[in-house]
């Protein structure tokens, strides 16, 4: 490191650390002055090499599925409901956070393949700003997952993912975890060859990570023997009836303290199905099992992650 970048360095920590109160700074100083950032920054730097396969993975999905990561035989309709009901075609994008970070958006942007804005009456500056939808969780909210809200040992559980899509749930159980078993069921045949052909060609153990071509309602006993399921928002996916269908579903067959991982929260999700009075009492939220690892994650990136326990 040149005596410049040193410089550059100590600016930005500089700035960091004007932005913080005595009390803040002192708690600072102390996680410094304590070495105890050291085994912090140790297990940084292995995330960090976890990460790097499921960059490429993300690489290779590029390559064999569309810009929006949407396929031609899905069927996907902006909901009625929820806080995405004002979501349309023309105001809606959609921009796999899996597959492109903040930064590789950007260059989306300056290339010309992604647009940022639509016109309101085809005039030239009467614009709004386009809603950009992710189907996916990003990088940093699958190690989140693994890393801070489940516990450590998963030797002897499954993980189900509900709608796996391009599987980014199941490669981040699979590198993040030690999950002895990782379902994911879809319904559409493109997306499950899809996460077939890239369990293969990453050479995935076949006996830990499975891919179920399946509507979630005719596979009971996966969802039944499953002891963490992750369910990203469905409201593209499928109507608010059907909805309702899966989590009757899901409280006739979930046992009792199976974890349940969502991008949104469940008193949320069940008020907008007029269901929030009629489940209250099934589920309970969780404190993180693996709180030490927030300080290596930008919180606010997954602040909107919740963990629950079935009652």
């Amino acid at each position: 490191m040149t005596d410049d970048s040193v410089l550059n360095t100590k600016c930005r920590l500089l700035e960091l650390f004007s932005e913080l109160d005595v009390g803040e700074l002192d708690t600072i100083e102390q996680w410094i002055s304590s070495l105890s950032y050291k085994k912090d920054l140790e297990r940084k730097k292995s995330l960090l090499r976890s990460e790097k396969i499921l960059i490429q993975i993300g690489n290779t999905i590029k390559k064999i599925v569309p810009l929006e990561a949407e396929m031609p035989s899905e069927t996907i309709s902006p909901p009625t409901v929820s806080d995405q009901a004002d979501c349309n075609k023309t105001n809606t994008c959609h921009v796999d956070e899996f597959l492109y970070d903040e930064d590789e958006v950007e260059n989306l942007v300056k290339s010309g393949k992604l647009k940022r804005r639509y016109c309101l009456d085809c005039s030239s500056r009467n614009v709004q700003d386009l809603t950009y939808i992710s189907h996916s969780m990003s990088r940093e909210q699958l190690q989140y997952i693994f890393k801070v809200l489940l516990p450590s040992d998963l030797e002897e559980k499954q993980i189900m993912d509900v709608g796996s899509r391009l599987g980014a749930v199941l490669y981040g159980a699979y590198h993040f975890s030690n999950a002895g078993t990782i379902v994911g069921i879809e319904m559409n045949k493109d997306w499950c060859d899809v996460q077939q052909s890239i369990i293969e060609q990453y050479t995935m153990d076949s006996n830990r990570i499975k891919v179920v071509h399946s509507d979630v309602l005719d596979r009971s006993d996966v969802v039944a023997n499953s002891d963490i399921i992750i369910i990203n928002v469905l409201d593209f996916f499928v109507d608010s009836e059907k909805q309702k269908e899966i989590w009757h579903f899901f409280k006739k067959h979930i046992r009792k303290g199976t974890y349940l991982v969502s991008n949104r929260s469940m008193s949320d999700t069940l008020d907008y199905l007029d269901m929030a009075e009629e489940l209250m009492d099934w589920y309970r939220i969780c404190k993180p099992n693996q709180i030490e690892n927030e300080v290596l994650f930008d919180v606010e990136n997954c602040s909107e992650l919740f963990l629950y326990t079935v009652n």
